[in-house]
């Protein structure tokens, strides 16, 4: 599979008082090149919506070595890795303008319906809109003929696991999400997430600049108006995680866990 590279440079809207890019940014320049390389596949915006679906991230882990400068020109690679019947697989690398790296990120992916929200199968076997016979009606039921491999080279040392909650967390903020946070696909864009959740941190751990890890699992959708609880632990002062649910609910939102 071949290798999608784009370069980017560093806004100043982009960095942090630190002077270099937050980290809730880079993961919208993860979210630009793997839109591009999508489209280029075959599997875009566009082409998902004709089929009546859209691509949702599903779970991020970035592990970084620095994080660039503003005004710093970084290189992206990306390539999708496999998926199986419901998750599609995609790394991440990002070295600077010298050829060394700054991070690299192991991402899962999901096709979802627009009009259900439910998962679609990615090796369904069938391959035009499918017509009920006894109302000649189309059931929405697409193969999606990846273009993909079944299995590739991972960018991270480790499995990519999905985060679980723990028991100790408490309250640290409430967020009632605002227009400016709805994406393309009318729900909360991934990125949001991991801004809120670092803000929260950063407010009541006194997080350091130096984030070496971040990991983001989504569980549930959220829109404008909605409010969500987040909750927060630390069990070693370098390592912390946030829970993020509907207030008034026992629904989990997402989940975060930062490293320094």
């Amino acid at each position: 599979m071949e290798v999608k590279e784009e370069k980017f440079r560093i806004r100043t809207y982009e960095c942090g008082v630190d002077g270099r890019i937050k980290v809730f940014s880079l993961m919208q320049y993860l979210q630009e090149i793997a839109a591009l390389h999508a489209e280029q596949l075959g599997l875009g915006f566009d082409k998902l919506s004709e089929m009546n679906g859209y691509w949702v991230l599903s779970n991020i882990r970035i592990e970084i070595s620095r994080l660039p400068w503003r005004e710093d020109e970084i290189t992206l690679r990306t390539w999708p890795s496999g998926y199986s019947r419901t998750i599609a697989t995609r790394e991440f690398v990002g070295t600077d303008q010298n050829g060394a790296e700054l991070f690299r990120a192991g991402s899962d992916l999901m096709v979802l319906n627009k009009q259900t929200n439910r998962l679609k199968n990615l090796s369904s076997c069938r391959g035009h809109p499918a017509r009920d016979s006894r109302a000649g009606r189309p059931r929405h039921l697409f193969r999606l003929d990846l273009n993909l491999p079944k299995t590739g080279i991972k960018a991270l040392p480790d499995e990519l696991r999905r985060l679980e909650p723990h028991s100790d967390y408490r309250e640290v903020d409430v967020v009632r999400v605002p227009r400016s946070s709805i994406d393309l696909n009318g729900h909360v864009n991934n990125t949001e997430y991991v801004r809120w959740g670092i803000d929260a941190l950063s407010r009541t751990f006194k997080l350091e600049e130096n984030i070496r890890c971040v990991q983001a699992t989504y569980l549930s959708e959220v829109f404008e108006g909605d409010e969500l609880d987040l909750l927060a632990t630390s069990k070693t002062g370098v390592q912390f995680s946030v829970l993020g649910k509907k207030s008034g609910t026992e629904t989990n939102v997402f989940l975060m866990e930062v490293s320094c």
